[in-house]
């Protein structure tokens, strides 16, 4: 009993340390999200303000009836192809670390669904030792339950469409029976 209480605080604990951990990685990637986003409001406020400059000197050309001279408008631009690049540099970074945690979020649920999926084995082979069922059930029921765990990826990427509205729910239980 002391074993089994022993394994037992050992496991909670992995589980609780493995939480932990996989909450602070995602808190300070959301952290880091958000300065980015917060440094791409500030570019795109510069940007704004060069347009002004921009549009400003623009207008005060024509309200002299003078021809706009590309030689005072060029260097009023340049910052703001600086601005563009570096925007489109964060954006990446974004779209960078939204793809790992994307990746991240995919490997949890495969790892749930193949604990669960043990789980599930490990109740049939149960069953089997008990005669509840015979062998040909339990192989049947073994090779549908790993279905699920081979065909994870697409049952990952089914329910992502679903989510994003791609497929209809019709369509995507009728999938998800074909592939469970």
């Amino acid at each position: 009993m002391n074993k089994f209480l022993g394994n037992l605080g050992r496991a909670i604990n992995e589980g609780f340390s493995e939480v932990s951990t996989q909450t602070s990685a995602e808190a300070q990637r959301n952290e880091e999200l958000s300065n980015l986003e917060v440094k791409i409001k500030e570019i795109d406020l510069k940007i704004e303000k060069r347009y002004t400059l921009l549009g400003q000197t623009v207008a005060d050309s024509l309200r002299k009836t003078e021809p706009v001279n590309q030689e005072f408008l060029v260097p009023l631009f340049i910052p703001i192809k600086e601005l563009d690049w570096e925007r489109k540099q964060l954006l990446e970074v974004i779209k960078e670390i939204k793809a790992k945690q994307a990746d991240q979020l995919k490997a949890q649920e495969l790892i749930i669904a193949k604990k669960q999926v043990q789980d599930e084995l490990h109740k049939l082979q149960e069953l089997k030792e008990m005669g509840v069922i015979d062998v040909e059930e339990f192989e049947v029921t073994e090779a549908k339950l790993n279905k699920r765990v081979n065909n994870f990826e697409k049952l990952y990427n089914l329910k992502i469409a679903f989510e994003r509205n791609l497929i209809n729910r019709d369509e995507y239980l009728s999938r998800k029976a074909m592939l469970e």
